[in-house]
């Protein structure tokens, strides 16, 4: 393209105009106003403030709150602000152009000084570049006349006699501060020692207003004051596994998860954790103008400087309405009669869990509180494992509970035709080998619907040499043993269900009497409670097999729905409708006369609970278990609980139901060592669905939604 040459000559001033228009105000700015933005510069410095989202709440199913939030006041700190004698000295040097040993001369003068004394005599044009300096910095104790800059040591900046006294003000030992001190040092380097740094959560009001005055007096430079959001457990240990708790995001993590900053906290066990994602809201800030000694300027000179965009404000989390009852989740804290098990009650039909209480427990307030180690080391060493959500992390032996799903396998590989029968002599032999039922004497004849409500061990043994190992453990598999159930908790494990080719690895042999033992929940038969619970509900349901939930929905902050969970159906049991009909049947005549929960309707100790039991018109069904933990000689019949150690006594479980013609509810309780399932187990179970009836049944949000 051709340009003519006044076209060009105009092309060719443009650059110089850009030139001089940069010159220019480079000129206002430095020389014209170079002392206005100079004084600022040296003496204040813009701040980047959290402010802390609100974390979303946990709601049981009716909408009342299980985790919330309550406000707290941090003390942070800033570093580069804190007092420091020798870093002081360093900043006064460099203006001065002093050497480095001049200034390491100065500190250890400043060490042993006890009074004000003479630090420098300084030359006309350094006195002046000083004299200029001073006035802009307001260092405490520095004094300058007639060109000599003197110290006294009691008012300069000095790191020791500020942490004395903010321990003082916190009323702290200084040993415990310059822990918390060392702690958040660390995670504060390079550029994070010009940014707030969280030293202290959760200051009482008190020590909240002393250090509020101090700081604004200028008292404690670099200490900041800043409010923030902290985790609430609403009901302290209730249903603690399985809401979980948080703690401080760790700095490896932060190199793979930008959206956290140092100081978060994050979800660490139970739902917390799965839907960390969910609940998590974002950091909003502020950005704040503040002196040498990080006192905050005002409003107006903020909005002056850094105009109507200095603050954007946080997003909340997500809020998640759970299936679990807080009425049904206390009745299970509260009715357990042991020292460690689990209690878990599933909504039939759906899979969901209206309640999950694991013993021992422990407070997720304790857990996220500023001192907590000693917490942190009693749990871990407690023999009965606290930390462990014993309904999903734990497993045993299923005992008699296990018999049911051995006569459904009866059902499902013909060796059960409808209602044959056979006679309990008390005991069933093979070769040489024995297996006495409990019932010394025997049942006489029985059948499978007799053989559960009376828990008839023989029968089962009979039962179980004719499935064999594989059979056995291919039923017990579809109804999810031996295989994580999928609930959505951390940390599930799958327990055991053998098979011939399981012994041939572990022993090197196989041997018939395998298959005995595992037919009545023995042997190397591990579950959870969950798992059995999960089982129980495909049988009383007509066969289907539910993954459990924990989630029935989640919404934001203005209670909008954003997702709906559905029930998740993971199997379907091949038999027909009439066999599981018959081991349901079984399982309800449990508490009938005869049955191994009868006792259940007579409880001295118990006379309210047995009372509704009798006369409240439920029948309650189910199946009792006692799991041998050591194995005693055949001659011993029967001992007390109270008489064996208790490490030593049998894990008592009940499975129940209601109403026992159309379930409803299924609850689970297991006892470890707690003797005998009907008597320390079966209570439990019976409180649950009572408390179901009376406070629960069509209650809550959810209900009136359906």
């Amino acid at each position: 393209m051709y340009f003519s040459e006044k076209r060009f000559s105009f092309l060719s001033l443009v650059p110089f105009i850009v030139f001089f228009i940069l010159v220019s105000r480079l000129f206002y700015l430095q020389v014209v106003r170079g002392d206005y933005y100079l004084s600022r510069s040296e003496s204040n410095f813009i701040q980047e403030r959290p402010i802390s989202h609100s974390r979303g709440l946990i709601l049981d199913q009716s909408g009342m709150p299980l985790v919330g939030n309550r406000p707290s006041h941090d003390l942070y700190v800033t570093f580069s602000l804190f007092p420091n004698s020798e870093k002081t000295l360093k900043e006064m040097g460099s203006v001065l152009g002093l050497k480095r040993s001049e200034v390491k001369d100065a500190y250890e003068r400043l060490r042993e000084a006890k009074k004000e004394f003479v630090l420098w005599k300084l030359s006309h044009s350094k006195c002046e570049k000083f004299a200029g300096w001073l006035p802009l910095n307001r260092i405490p104790g520095v004094a300058l006349e007639n060109c000599r800059v003197s110290l006294e040591p009691a008012e300069f900046p000095s790191f020791e006699r500020a942490i004395a006294e903010l321990a003082k003000a916190l009323q702290l030992p200084k040993e415990e501060l310059e822990g918390y001190w060392e702690q958040a040092e660390k995670k504060f380097q390079g550029f994070g020692r010009y940014k707030p740094a969280p030293l202290l959560g959760d200051l009482d009001f008190d020590t909240y207003a002393r250090l509020e005055t101090a700081i604004s007096l200028g008292s404690f430079p670099g200490l900041t004051l800043l409010d923030s959001i902290k985790r609430r457990y609403m009901h302290g240990s209730l249903a603690a596994h399985t809401l979980g708790y948080l703690n401080e995001i760790s700095g490896p993590e932060l190199v793979n998860r930008p959206e956290y900053r140092q100081g978060h906290r994050i979800g660490r066990r139970g739902l917390e954790l799965v839907y960390e994602s969910a609940l998590r809201g974002i950091d909003g800030f502020e950005r704040a103008v503040v002196d040498a000694r990080g006192r905050r300027f005002s409003e107006a000179i903020e909005k002056d400087w850094l105009g109507e965009d200095r603050m954007e404000y946080s997003t909340p989390g997500k809020n998640l309405v759970l299936s679990i009852d807080i009425e049904l989740q206390k009745a299970a804290e509260k009715a357990f009669m042991g020292k460690a098990g689990s209690v878990i009650a599933l909504e039939v039909g759906t899979g969901f869990i209206l309640a999950m209480a694991s013993f021992p427990s422990y407070n997720p307030n304790d857990i996220i509180a500023r001192d907590n180690q000693r917490i942190f080391d009693a749990l871990s060493k407690d023999p009965l494992k606290p930390w462990l959500n014993k309904a999903i992390q734990e497993h045993y032996a299923p005992g008699s509970t296990f018999k049911a799903i051995t006569a459904v396998a009866g059902f499902e590989h013909g060796a059960l035709k409808s209602l044959e029968s056979q006679k309990c002599k008390g005991i069933f032999q093979i070769g040489g080998h024995r297996w006495r039922c409990f019932k010394r004497e025997g049942h006489g004849e029985v059948d499978v619907v007799r053989a559960l409500k009376t828990s008839c061990d023989t029968f089962f043994y009979t039962l179980g040499h004719e499935l064999g190992m594989d059979a056995l453990a291919q039923t017990a598999r579809r109804l999810g043993f031996g295989k994580k159930t999928g609930v959505d908790l951390d940390v599930e494990i799958p327990g055991i269900i053998p098979d011939r080719e399981y012994y041939q690895k572990r022993l090197g042999y196989y041997a018939p009497g395998f298959a005995v033992n595992s037919a009545i929940g023995q042997g190397d038969v591990t579950v959870t409670p969950l798992q059995l619970a999960v089982a129980y509900d495909a049988i009383i349901n007509g066969g289907t097999i539910y993954q459990p939930q924990l989630l029935r929905e989640i919404r934001d902050v203005d209670d909008q729905l954003l997702l709906q969970k559905k029930p998740i159906v993971r199997d379907r049991l091949s038999e027909s409708q009439k066999s599981l009909q018959f081991v349901k049947e079984g399982l309800s005549h449990v508490t009938e006369k005869g049955g191994s929960a009868y006792g259940l309707l007579w409880r001295p100790d118990l006379p309210q609970l047995s009372k509704w039991v009798r006369e409240s018109g439920v029948k309650i069904g189910g199946k009792t278990g006692t799991a041998q933990v050591v194995k005693l000689s055949k001659l011993v019949y029967h001992l007390k609980p109270e008489e064996v150690n208790y490490w030593e006594r049998d894990h008592a479980w009940f499975v129940g139901f209601a109403p026992a013609e159309n379930p409803e509810i299924l609850v689970v309780a297991m006892t470890e060592h707690g003797g005998f399932g009907g008597r320390t187990s079966a209570p439990v179970v019976a409180q649950v669905i009572k408390t179901y009836y009376e406070k629960v049944r069509g209650r809550g949000r959810y209900a009136e939604q359906e």
